[in-house]
């Protein structure tokens, strides 16, 4: 796929999508036709990977930047403080962002979706993961949910523009949507704690779910890929790590760290440590190696500092 008529740096990405395999050839032809900038505003928050934080780009102002952006392999936020926020400078908390390209391909190659499909799309925000599932499986095919009026519209207007006409529907994403079930597909944008019932209800049997979920004592998620079953359940396995914002209205806000831990550290704390000894291992586990394991915790009432557990290739540090 060579990807002809792209912007160099858009056709560039593409390129590295396949080499890396996050993409598939398959879903080549949609990456070409789904441009990620024409789902971008005019004035948006990619991600630096330098100063490790957002810096808006106004395309009035910078166009050549924020087309340089809208090729990158970057997450862009789109929407700060659920919409109350107002200027160019960044907001307290992201609410609505444009994916990483390289995390949406690889979302849709789990989903294992293909012409004719129905499918679920819940997280709309900009509109470019319904677009790209709406040039797969077909306008009529697709729907997407969005709890956010504002952040709705603009990806309706975004999909009519490109010649996408999916199912756009304002709503909890949670209670799915049923007046398009049974679903082959439902696919998650956003980062959960729960999966809903609702979804596994208007999946067919044999049907997939593929949602990032993981628990509250992290912002961290891992995609969970499960099959629906005849008796009502769904299973499966995780495929790889991941970070979303959050599904909004069931957002957890916990204490950060330093609003628990005595400033004073572990002075005075009461503190014990527990050795391995070098070369033990237990016949039912697999023997020592360089890597490592470190685990972490998350208590009010104690704490456990940072220690590095063992340097190996990983460099993890428990």
């Amino acid at each position: 796929m060579t990807f002809e008529g792209a912007r160099p740096d858009r056709a560039a990405l593409g390129r590295v999508l396949l080499d890396a395999g996050v993409m598939g050839e398959d879903w080549a032809p949609t990456f070409a036709a789904v441009d990620r900038a024409g789902f971008l505003p005019e004035l948006m928050w990619p991600f630096d990977t330098r100063t490790q934080g957002a810096v808006a780009i106004d395309k009035g102002e910078d166009p050549d930047a924020w087309y340089a952006a809208a090729d990158s392999d970057a997450p862009i936020v789109t929407q700060w403080d659920d919409g109350e926020h107002v200027g160019p400078a960044p907001g307290r908390v992201p609410t609505s962002s444009s994916s990483m390209p390289s995390v949406v391909y690889a979302l849709l190659r789990d989903l294992a979706v293909d012409e004719g499909m129905a499918v679920l799309d819940v997280g709309t925000g900009t509109g470019e993961t319904a677009g790209a599932l709406a040039h797969r499986c077909g306008s009529r095919k697709v729907t997407t949910v969005e709890v956010d009026p504002a952040v709705s519209r603009h990806a309706r207007q975004r999909l009519a523009a490109a010649g996408l006409w999916p199912e756009v529907v304002v709503g909890d994403g949670t209670k799915g949507c049923a007046g398009g079930a049974p679903y082959d597909r439902v696919l998650a944008t956003v980062g959960l704690r729960e999966i809903p019932g609702a979804w596994i209800e208007q999946t067919r049997p044999g049907g997939l779910i593929v949602a990032p979920w993981g628990t509250h004592y992290t912002h961290a998620d891992a995609v969970a890929r499960l099959m629906v079953r005849e008796d009502g359940t769904a299973s499966g396995r995780f495929t790889g790590p991941v970070e979303f914002m959050k599904l909004r209205g069931r957002r957890l806000s916990l204490p950060p760290h330093h609003a628990y831990v005595p400033a004073e550290g572990e002075g005075g704390a009461d503190t014990s440590t527990t050795g391995i000894p070098e070369g033990s291992s237990s016949p039912r586990r697999t023997p020592p190696s360089p890597s490592c394991w470190g685990s972490g915790y998350r208590i009010a009432s104690r704490w456990w500092p940072p220690r590095t557990m063992a340097r190996g290739p990983c460099g993890s540090t428990g």
